[in-house]
């Protein structure tokens, strides 16, 4: 029974694994964006507002923005720019952007030049103070990632700790530990403690993350 379960689980896996290689990509490539955009979204707003101090309009400092950079943070300002061209409103732009991306620091400068575009007021004003806020609040973010970096480390040693406790039973006692190897029972029993092992070690950091 268990070498038929065995199979079923490796078909099924065969079977799915394009869609979950498709999914891991897409995921990796958003986690990829996310990131290069928290690390540069305060110097792209900075960049817009040094423009429109200069008298340029906003489709100018755009492409002045796009010029400073590459990869996939160019891609994504490109994105802006095409966006914009239809929806006539960068905080719609980025509020937009901010939803389908995730990431609350576009939600945040999107939701604020929404309200600066019904209330009036200076663009450029409106985004140093964004660019401004968001550097502060990276800022502080590093920091208590610094600081809580000796958790994660503790969490991790925890995790690697237990099975190596057990790997040194089974040396110093292989006879002991032979029906929970080569047992249905005990084989069911080690997969569960991996699960409740990667459960508690995937919590344990979620506890220590910054979000």
């Amino acid at each position: 029974m268990a070498v038929g379960i065995t199979v079923f689980v490796l078909v099924l896996l065969v079977w799915a694994s394009p869609q979950l290689i498709e999914r891991i990509q897409k995921r990796t490539r958003l986690s990829r964006l996310t990131k290069a955009l928290d690390a540069d979204l305060d110097s792209v707003l900075a960049i817009l507002a040094r423009q429109l101090r200069a008298g340029h309009d906003l489709g100018r400092a755009l492409s002045e923005a796009e010029a400073s950079y590459d990869g996939m943070v160019l891609e994504e300002l490109k994105h802006w720019s095409r966006e914009r061209k239809v929806t006539l409103s960068l905080g719609q732009v980025l509020m937009q952007r901010g939803e389908r991306l995730g990431m609350e620091p576009l939600k945040i400068a999107g939701a604020t030049l929404l309200v600066r575009d019904k209330l009036g007021g200076p663009l450029a004003a409106t985004l140093e103070e964004l660019a401004r806020s968001l550097r502060d609040t990276r800022s502080l973010r590093m920091k208590i990632e610094a600081a809580s970096a000796t958790h994660r480390m503790q969490a991790s040693m925890l995790s690697i700790l237990i099975p190596l406790l057990s790997a040194g039973a089974i040396a110093l006692s292989p006879g002991a530990t032979e029906a929970v190897f080569f047992s249905t029972a005990g084989q069911v029993l080690l997969g569960l403690c991996g699960c409740l092992l990667l459960i508690g070690h995937c919590w344990v950091r979620s506890l220590c993350r910054v979000d």
